[in-house]
């Protein structure tokens, strides 16, 4: 787990098996894999396209 966002909102990287390297947001409501291939944001996918979207200070969903 990469930390919270508060209200049930987890961020977790996964290590091991086909989604290594990805991060997804998990919620009581949906899991959400980051990426702009998976809608909801324009950044890379992965650990490094989240940290260089977070530098940048864009919203987590910033897909129009």
């Amino acid at each position: 787990m990469l930390g919270t966002d508060g209200c049930g909102m987890y961020w977790h990287l996964v290590v091991t098996g086909p989604h290594r390297g990805h991060i997804w947001n998990i919620s009581g409501k949906a899991p959400l894999m980051f990426g702009a291939e998976f809608g909801f944001t324009t950044a890379d996918p992965g650990f490094a396209g989240r940290v260089g979207h977070w530098a940048a200070g864009k919203p987590w969903f910033d897909a129009e």
